[in-house]
């Protein structure tokens, strides 16, 4: 009897040790992704662009100068951008490039584990990105392609699986794809967005000319090549 006691009180500190644990961990993932979330979008493009050009570089220290050098971002912008991650990393002769590295890689890193993308819609664009080279050394590997014909999921050649638009749910849901590339035709936009927001889809890069109706939570990339020559005109 005593010993079935001692057991017991133990299994309850360890339990409590465990679930402090893991409260813990829950905690630290909260404040990391409402750190996310109060970084504005303009910084977040930055900072994946820093992270980048950091990876390359040599040099033990970087100044704000320097990276407005390699980048055309202001001193200014670069030390705010800097200054949103709320990082202690700075010296005198600039931010220590190993620290502010690894800060990067670690906020962005800890969301770009292993995620899973599909292209939805399969013409001259589509196919343009059944090329993933681009991809090579990422976290991101697109796994789906997905097209309301038939003939074209048969026909064109890829790495990944090619299927009609019926199984997107299916397809999408068993391999736990959490990002979509769309790339189809105005008619098709918003019903097939709808679509992707049923099957549970985190975010969505839109090469449509659309603007697409979202929920909040779930972010959009437009991406236009029509829009950023008009953006760079009217700079």
């Amino acid at each position: 009897m005593l010993n079935r006691l001692l057991k017991l009180i133990f299994f309850i500190i360890s339990s409590k040790n465990i679930y402090s644990n893991i409260y813990k961990k829950c905690i630290k993932l909260i404040k990391y992704f409402k750190k996310m979330k109060d970084i504005p979008l303009p910084t977040k493009r930055r900072l994946v662009l820093l992270e980048r050009l950091l990876s390359g570089y040599k040099e033990k220290n970087i100044t704000s100068q320097k990276i407005q050098e390699l980048t055309g971002w202001t001193s200014a912008v670069v030390r705010r951008d800097i200054s949103a991650l709320k990082l202690n990393c700075g010296a005198t002769n600039g931010y220590k490039v190993e620290e502010l590295k690894s800060h990067l890689e670690k906020m962005f890193g800890e969301k770009k584990e292993s995620l899973r993308c599909c292209i939805v819609g399969l013409g001259r664009m589509g196919q343009a990105l059944l090329d993933t080279s681009e991809l090579y050394d990422s976290p991101f590997k697109i796994v789906a392609g997905f097209d309301s014909s038939v003939n074209k999921t048969e026909v064109l050649s890829s790495s990944f699986p090619l299927h009609p638009t019926t199984l997107m749910k299916k397809i999408i849901r068993e391999e736990e794809i959490s990002y979509a590339i769309l790339t189809v035709d105005s008619d098709e936009a918003q019903p097939l967005t709808d679509l992707l927001i049923d099957c549970g889809i985190k975010g969505i890069v839109n090469y449509t000319p659309c603007v697409l109706k979202v929920p909040s939570e779930v972010p959009i990339e437009n991406v236009s090549l029509l829009t950023a020559l008009e953006t760079l005109a009217i700079n």
